[in-house]
C-alpha cells in the first residue's frame, strides 16, 4: 500500500479552504509548526480509510477539529463551516490507483465511502468509475458492499477468522492492523505495542495482528488447534445425543442397553458390540434371542392344529395349574425387586442429600476464605489456633488431640470436600444405573404377570366352553407371540437405527484424532521463530543505533509469546527520563526517552523486516510526530537516516513533524528524500493558493 495525494477540501463562510499533500516513495517529511494542521491531516488519512475507530469509541461525529466539522480559523478570522471532504489517493501492490471520498459535513452520510477508479487526484480529468461502500455498520468487514471488505480485497490481504470474547469468531479487523503502521500522536506513543481499539471484544488481538502481518504460521495453527477443538466438541456432543438416543430405545423396550461406549472412540463395531438386554426373572437376554425364541414358539403352533376343547381338557387343567403357579411366584419375585427397588432410590436420594450438603459446606467455606481474605479477622489469633493471652495451641476438638496431628487449614478443608464431592457423584451416577436396570426389571416382569392373569383368564374359559369349539386358550397364545414378535422387532429396530450412527462419528474421530496429532505441539514453529529471530535482530541494530541507554540493546529480544519486546523475559516498561538506581533494578524498566526509541525500532523493524521475508506488511509507515520531547536530537537524525533507506527497497515512511526547520533540515542534508514544508496554516484559501 502507498499514499499517494491527500486532499481536505472545506466549504466555509468565507469560501473554499483546501490541503493538499503529495506521497512520493521513500522517506517523506512533511513539516508545519505546531497547531497548524499536521495531525488534522493524519487523522483526516485515518477517516478516508475508516479507521476512526483508532482515534475514539464514538460514533456520533467523526473524530477530527473543529476546522474540518464547524470553524475554521484563518489569518483572516473564524469562519462557519459548511461543507467539508476529504479525498485519499492510494495505490496496491499491483500498482492499481485508486480515490477514496468521504464527507466530513454535507448532506451525505458521513457512514458512506465513494472509490473512484483510477488516479482521480494526481491525473485531473481521467475517467474513472464509482462505487459507494458503507462502513460502521454491520457486514463493513464480511460482506461486499462494505468499505472494508473492498480495501482488505483492494490491498490482496485475506483477512482471518480470530476469536472473540463472546465465543464467537470474527474477521480480524483493519481498525486492529492499521495502528501498527499508522501512529497518531494522541495516543500512539503511549506504549510499545499500539493501543488498539476495545469495542469489537477480539481475544488477544495484538498477538493476532503480528502474527497476520508477519505472516507467521502460529496464526494457522492457532486457527487450526482452535478448528480442531470446536470439531472434538461437535463429535462429543453427536455422540452423546447418540447415546440418550440409543439409551432411550432401550427404555421404550423396557430394557437396557450394554456394551455401549460413553465417550467417542475410533474402533467401530467394538469387539463386543453394543446390545439391548431384556429382563426375564432376575435374569437378562438379549432383545434378538427373545425375538428368535418366540419365532421358533409360534412357528411350532403353526405347523399344529388349533385343537377343540373336548380335546385339550386334561391338558388345559394341568397348563393352568402351571399358569396359576408361575405367576405366583412371579408375584413373590416382583415383590422383592419391588423392595430392592426402592431401597436402590432411597440410595440414590441418601447419596444426593450429601452431595447437597457437601456443595454447601463448600460454598460456607469459600465464604469464610473471601472474608478473610478481605481482612475479617485476619489477623486474628484464635482463628490461626493460638490463645492470644498465653500463646498456647487451641483445640477445637473436645477430645484430646496427638502432638503430630494437625486440625486441615480452610484451604484444605476446601480441597477435602471438593475430593468428597467428586467421589460421591461417580457414586451416585452408579447408583442411578442399578435403581434404572432394577426399575426396568420390574417393569418387564409386571408386564409378565398380567400377560399371565390374561391366560389364566383364557384357560379358564376354555375349560367352560363348548367342548366342539377350538380352545380360546390356544388362538390366543397365537395372537399374543405374533403382537411380541411384532413388538420386540419393531424395538430392535429403533434400537439400531441410532447405533448405526457411530460408525460414522467413530470415522470422525479417528480423523480428528490424526489431525491433532499431525499439529506442532507449540503455535510457533521453527520458521516463525527464525522470522521472529530476524526481526529482533533489527530491533537491537535499530536500537543501538538511536541510542538506546537504560540497558544494552544486545539484551533485548522480541518474545516468541507475546511478540513484544522484552528484557530478560520482562516486557519493556516506561519510568521517567534518568532512571534511578531503584528503578533499574527492575529489569524491565526504561526511560522514557528509550521508550520513543523502541516504538521506533519496533514498528520499523516490522517495516526492514518485509524486506527480506514474505509478510503481510504494506510496506508503509506513518509517524505523527516521532520526535517527542524526550527523545534527543541525535536519535531523531538516526532515525532519519535509518528511514530514508525505505526508497531503495520501494517503500514509503512519511513523517509529519513539527521539528525546528532548519535543523530539520540538516539532518536531512545527506539522505534521499521528499520535504515538504507550509507556512502558516495548511489549510489555505482557494483563491490565495491559485
Amino acid at each position: 500500500m502507498r499514499f499517494r495525494r491527500l486532499l481536505l477540501r472545506v466549504q466555509t463562510s468565507d469560501g473554499l479552504y483546501t490541503a493538499t499533500l503529495d506521497f512520493p516513495d521513500g522517506l517523506v517529511v512533511i513539516w508545519a509548526d505546531n497547531s497548524m494542521g499536521k495531525s488534522t491531516c493524519v487523522r483526516s488519512i485515518l477517516v478516508a480509510l475508516g479507521l476512526e475507530a483508532m482515534l475514539t469509541t464514538s460514533r456520533s461525529e467523526l473524530p477530527l477539529p473543529p476546522a474540518m466539522r464547524t470553524r475554521l480559523e484563518s489569518d483572516r478570522g473564524n469562519h462557519e463551516v459548511i461543507e467539508s471532504e476529504v479525498f485519499l489517493e492510494i495505490e496496491n501492490h499491483n500498482g492499481a490507483r485508486v480515490v477514496l471520498q468521504r464527507t466530513i459535513k454535507g448532506t451525505r452520510d458521513k457512514d458512506l465511502i465513494t472509490v473512484h477508479d483510477g488516479p482521480a487526484l494526481s491525473q485531473p480529468g481521467a475517467a474513472a468509475q464509482s462505487h459507494d461502500y458503507f462502513v460502521n455498520q454491520q457486514g463493513g468487514a464480511s460482506r461486499p458492499a462494505g468499505f472494508h471488505y473492498w480495501l482488505a480485497t483492494f490491498l490482496g490481504w485475506s483477512i482471518p477468522m480470530v476469536p472473540s470474547f463472546e465465543g464467537s469468531d470474527k474477521p480480524l479487523y483493519l481498525q486492529y492492523i492499521f495502528p501498527y503502521f499508522v501512529v497518531e500522536q494522541t495516543r500512539g506513543w503511549s506504549t510499545v505495542s499500539p493501543p488498539l481499539p476495545t469495542q469489537f471484544r477480539i481475544r488477544d488481538a495484538h498477538k493476532r495482528v503480528v502474527e497476520f502481518l508477519l505472516n507467521l504460521d502460529a496464526h494457522r495453527v492457532a486457527l487450526r488447534r482452535q478448528e480442531l477443538v470446536l470439531e472434538k466438541a461437535s463429535i462429543e456432543a453427536d455422540w452423546r445425543a447418540a447415546v440418550a438416543s440409543v439409551n432411550e430405545s432401550g427404555a421404550l423396550a423396557a430394557g437396557t442397553v450394554q456394551a455401549l461406549p460413553r465417550t467417542p472412540t475410533g474402533t467401530w463395531p467394538p469387539l463386543i458390540p453394543p446390545a439391548l438386554v431384556i429382563p426375564r426373572g432376575e435374569a437378562w437376554i438379549t432383545l434378538p434371542a427373545r425375538i428368535n425364541e418366540r419365532q421358533s414358539l409360534l412357528a411350532d403352533l403353526v405347523e399344529s392344529e388349533i385343537p377343540r376343547v373336548q380335546d385339550v381338557v386334561a391338558t388345559t387343567q394341568a397348563e393352568l395349574n402351571r399358569v396359576e403357579r408361575d405367576t405366583r411366584e412371579k408375584q413373590a419375585l416382583l415383590a422383592r425387586l419391588l423392595d430392592q427397588l426402592e431401597m436402590e432410590q432411597d440410595e440414590v436420594r441418601h447419596v444426593q442429600h450429601r452431595i447437597t450438603a457437601i456443595e454447601e459446606d463448600i460454598k460456607r467455606h469459600k465464604d469464610v476464605q473471601t472474608l478473610r481474605r478481605l481482612g475479617s479477622r485476619q489477623n486474628s489469633q484464635v482463628d490461626a489456633g493460638q490463645c492470644p493471652i498465653c500463646h498456647q495451641s487451641i483445640q477445637d476438638s473436645l477430645l484430646p488431640i496427638s502432638a503430630d496431628l494437625e486440625v486441615m487449614s480452610l484451604e484444605s478443608n476446601i480441597d477435602f470436600l471438593s475430593e468428597q464431592r467428586q467421589t460421591f457423584q461417580l457414586v451416585i451416577a452408579n447408583a442411578k444405573r442399578i435403581a434404572d436396570a432394577r426399575s426396568a426389571q420390574v417393569a418387564a416382569l409386571n408386564d409378565e404377570v398380567n400377560q399371565q392373569r390374561d391366560m389364566i383368564r383364557e384357560l379358564k374359559q376354555t375349560l367352560t366352553s363348548d367342548g366342539r369349539l377350538p380352545s380360546a386358550a390356544a388362538i390366543r397364545e397365537r395372537i399374543v407371540l405374533e403382537n411380541s414378535i411384532r413388538h420386540d422387532q419393531a424395538h430392535l429396530a429403533q434400537f439400531n437405527s441410532p447405533v448405526e450412527r457411530f460408525a460414522p462419528l467413530s470415522r470422525r474421530w479417528t480423523t480428528w484424532e490424526d489431525d491433532y496429532r499431525r499439529l506442532p505441539t507449540e503455535d510457533t514453529t521453527h520458521d516463525d521463530k527464525a522470522k521472529i529471530g530476524s526481526w529482533s535482530r533489527i530491533v537491537r541494530e535499530e536500537l543501538a543505533q538511536f541510542g538506546f541507554r537504560s540497558f544494552s540493546p544486545t539484551e533485548v529480544v522480541i518474545s516468541p509469546d507475546s511478540y513484544r519486546p522484552e528484557h530478560q523475559g520482562f516486557e519493556l516498561q516506561a519510568t521517567h527520563e534518568v532512571p534511578t538506581e531503584t528503578t533499574m533494578q527492575l529489569q524491565n524498566s526504561i526511560s522514557a526517552s528509550d521508550l520513543i526509541r523502541t516504538i521506533w525500532a519496533y514498528f520499523t523493524g516490522l517495516l526492514e523486516l518485509a524486506r527480506t521475508q514474505a509478510t503481510n506488511h504494506p510496506g508503509c509507515v506513518i509517524f505523527d510526530e516521532p520526535r517527542q520531547q524526550s527523545a534527543k536530537d541525535v536519535s531523531f537524525a538516526e532515525l532519519l537516516r535509518r528511514a530514508s533507506n525505505a526508497g531503495a527497497f520501494g517503500q514509503q515512511v512519511i513523517f509529519f513533524t513539527s521539528e525546528n526547520l532548519e535543523r530539520l533540515r540538516g539532518h536531512l542534508q545527506t539522505v534521499p528524500h521528499t520535504l515538504l514544508s507550509y507556512d502558516g496554516r495548511m489549510l489555505k484559501r482557494a483563491i490565495e493558493q491559485n
